[in-house]
Order: structure tokens, then sequence, then C-alpha cells
């Protein structure tokens, strides 16, 4: 067992203000004593107690901690962090849920009964319990869902009628207002079982490594970023699961840069570049008509002379997909246009466009994070089944769990929108508008299964299939591509 206490407040980042004072607990449980030892939980904790110190936090850390020790270091970290500005749980090892509580496994723990499960294991709700005493901003990553072997003891010591209630996922938690607000991160969905991983760290603490530190991004990207990582390094077999309830932007590694005097304004630059990214509807809609013809003529110049008007662009990823499969197809890397006679110069500039770079992700502006939204402003929207089903996707995609896609919307629904609302530091009212939806579009291009509603049997079916049309191009630009997904992601 082994704990331990760093100071980091004079470890200031380029971007750490010298006023906030910054707590971590973080704590990595592998060598289980009566259970196979996992092999990456202290691996996975000291690397991120190196990068949250790189980031001006104090640590307070700990190694194949049992119940007591566990229980001391938190109560330490509790009471320094009365006065703290913001507040860091991270923890990776064992975990399970009983009859929808959370609870974090102690090394010396055996589970022989159902009482042992108070005496033996951590309540998540008791840490985050003191996490909330304090006006700080809230943050916990759980790493938490392990396979668990314990959580078959303590399940076959309740019996048949009661063992149902024990999984080792972990449950989905509800976020209590407290102080500025608490984030919450599982490393998979609820009641779903996340990967040790085979190198040093697990997928999702990798993930955390790579994007934590992201000079002025916001919390609300970095989680959407691991939640890409995790879901694309696993197969999408692992899908990290967010609940955020922040009242403003929370941003960790703030980078003040100097500009040269003579240095073009952001404006100047955005007007200059062609591709750049620009928050309104008629720069997208420009964007799928270009990439809609390319679409239809299947023509590789075309789908170069989209890159080549939006490098970064929604659609830029699905362009490249389509390049290098029809040169596959016609065994060539470099196929000339039948409508064009390019200059070789100008050809090279086209294949130079064609790099892996991420697709356009739209900034959230300051009069999107002021925008109410409420039924009239999704009503506006149209939405079928089917592009309500792409939205659950969607929102799936970014890790705020909505539960099965199906196209019909309830309460998960709802509290999904809620959620991906808050970590974008938008009105959390729990519907949508157009920015919103372009918002959402963009954070999600490439990233989601897309979802078709079932055609009912009907002897009017085709009258059923015409209004659906006209349905979908009245939504036009406003969806783009939630409606026709299933297209543009294959």
């Amino acid at each position: 067992m082994t704990a331990f206490v760093v100071s980091a407040a004079t470890l200031i980042t380029a971007g750490a203000a010298q006023a906030e004072r910054r707590l971590a607990l973080v704590v990595g449980n592998g060598a289980y004593m009566h259970s196979t030892p996992l092999a990456n939980p202290v691996n996975d904790a000291e690397a991120m107690a190196n990068k949250l110190e790189a980031l001006g936090f104090e640590t307070y850390v700990g190694f194949d901690l049992d119940k007591i020790g566990m229980e001391r270091l938190l109560r330490d970290f509790a009471r320094a962090s009365r006065d703290s500005d913001v507040n860091l749980f991270f923890y990776a090892g064992h975990g399970m849920s009983v009859n929808g509580t959370n609870y974090l496994v102690p090394v010396d723990a055996v589970f022989e009964d159902e009482t042992a499960l108070d005496f033996e294991a951590v309540s998540v709700d008791f840490v985050t319990r003191q996490m909330s005493l304090s006006n700080a901003v809230n943050l916990v990553f759980l790493d938490a869902c392990r396979d668990n072997p314990l959580s078959q003891t303590l399940s076959r010591s309740m019996g048949a009628t009661r063992s149902a209630a024990v999984s080792s996922g972990l449950a989905e938690m509800s976020v209590q207002d407290s102080g500025k607000g608490m984030a919450i991160a599982f490393a998979t969905s609820p009641g779903q079982v996340a990967l040790d991983g085979d190198g040093m760290n697990s997928p999702f603490t990798t993930a955390l490594l790579r994007h934590l530190d992201a000079e002025n991004t916001d919390i609300a990207e970095v989680f959407s970023r691991v939640t890409g990582d995790v879901y694309e390094n696993t197969g999408q077999a692992q899908r990290p699961w967010i609940n955020v309830s922040l009242t403003g932007p929370v941003v960790l590694n703030k980078v003040n840069r100097v500009v040269p005097q003579n240095a073009p304004s952001t404006d100047q630059v955005a007007l200059a570049s062609p591709g750049a990214a620009q928050p309104s509807g008629g720069m997208l809609q420009e964007q799928q008509m270009l990439f809609e013809l390319a679409r239809e003529t299947g023509d590789i110049e075309d789908y170069k002379a989209y890159l080549e008007s939006f490098p970064s662009g929604l659609y830029a990823n699905n362009a490249r997909r389509m390049i290098r499969r029809l040169q596959g197809e016609q065994g060539s890397t470099q196929v000339a246009s039948a409508r064009t006679s390019l200059s070789a110069q100008a050809a090279n500039t086209r294949s130079a466009s064609i790099n892996e770079v991420g697709p356009l992700q739209l900034p959230v502006t300051n009069t999107l994070r002021s925008q109410i939204t409420n039924a009239s402003t999704e009503a506006a929207l149209g939405l079928d089944r089917t592009g309500k089903g792409n939205i659950q996707a969607r929102l799936n995609a970014t890790g705020n769990n909505v539960g099965v896609v199906d196209g019909l919307w309830g309460r998960k629904t709802r509290q999904g929108i809620a959620n991906w609302q808050a970590i974008n530091g938008l009105q959390s009212t729990g519907f949508l508008s157009l920015a919103h939806l372009e918002l959402l579009v963009s954070q999600t291009e490439g990233r989601y299964a897309p979802y078709t509603a079932p055609v009912a049997k009907s002897s009017s079916g085709g009258s059923r299939q015409q209004n659906n049309n006209n349905n979908n191009n009245a939504l036009g630009g406003a969806l783009l591509g939630v409606a026709i997904g299933a297209i543009l992601s294959r």
C-alpha cells in the first residue's frame, strides 16, 4: 500500500492561472489479494498524477490501497479541497455496481457475503459527496469498469434471487448540483466492461493522457476527443460515458499567445482562407452541395475539388475515403478527370490537399452559448424518425448515452441532449435548434452508425414515402447529413 501527497502549487504551466488552486486525488489499485491482479491501474495512476502535476495540480496519490488506506487518503483530500477552485478524482482498478450504487474496490476486499460490501468497498457517491462540499469545479474520471471476479463472488453470496443486482460495470450516475458543477466520465457505457489494455495503460487512460492537456481546449471538447479515441482504438467495442453539469467552460491548459503587432487578425485569416471554419448554415450547405456533386459523379477530381475548397470540411474524411476507394478500384493512384484539364501545378496542389486531418469542428460562440432552445426551435427542424434516430446515434458517439437508437425520443434522449449541451457550454434545455444541430453534426462526422427507420407495411406506402421525401427535402442543409447520414458514412 502506497500513498503520498505531492505539492504542485509552484508548478504552473504556461496557461495555469496563478491564483487558481487545483487539487487531484489519484488512486490506482491493481495488486488484488483475493482476485486476479490487474496490470495497468498503477501505471495509469502514476502517469495521470504526472500529467496533473504538470498542469498545476496538488496531487494526493495512492497505489494498491486497502480500505483503510483509501479512506485515509480520501479524508486528507476532502479536507484540503474545501478551499480549492478545481477538484479532480481519478481512479483505476476494479469497480462494481450493486442495486444501482457504484463501488470502488480496495485491494484487500474479499466479499464473502453481502454484508461485506459496506465494510470492504468505497462508494463513489461518498467520494463525490465529499467533493461537492466545496464551491469548486469537480471532475471525476473512473477507469473502473474492468472485468471483476469479485463481483461474481458477491453475486453468489447474495443468492439467486438478488444476484442480478450485481454488475461488473458501473451504473449510470446523476450529477447533483454542487459548487460550480460536476462532470463524471466512465471508461465505458453504464453496465459494460472496459478493457485493461495490452500496453502500459488502458485505452481510456491512454486517451485521457493524450488530450487532457490540450491547449486552450474546454473540457467538453476533451471529453469528445477521448470518446472518439477509445471508440476507434477498441474497434468500437468500448464507448466512454459522460454526465456533465458545469456552469461554464473549464480549460485545464490555458496558454496566452503573443501575437506580433503586424500579424493579421483572426477574422482576416478566416476571410483569406477558403476552408476556414465559418459557423454559418450557408457555408455548410455549400459543403454539402459540393460533396453531393462528387458523390453523384463518382469522379475522383470532384472529390479533390471539394478538399481543395474545404481541406478540413465536414465531409473531408468521407471524401478522402472515397478517393482511396476509387483509386483502388481503378488500379491507379492518379485518375484524370473526364471533364477538366488541370495543369501539373494544380494537380499537385489538389493531391497535396489529401491528408489525414480531422473533420471541421464548429466553434462554440458566445451567441451560441446564450441561445435559448425550446420545443419550437426543435419543431422547426422537421425531424422524422430517421432524423431523430441519427441524432441519438450521434449523441451516443459523444459519450452522452441515450440507450437504444430507435428514433423514439423519451427521457433518456432528452437527458442526453441536455448533457451534450452542458459539456459544450450551451443552455441545457434538452431541446435542439438549427445551430445546436450543426454543432453536433460537426463533432460526430464519421463517428456514428447511421440509423434508418423501419417502414411499416401498408397499402399507402407510396404516399408515406412521398411525405418522408418532402420532409427530408425541407430539412435541406439544416440537417447536414443527419437525414442522409446512412449514405455519407458508408
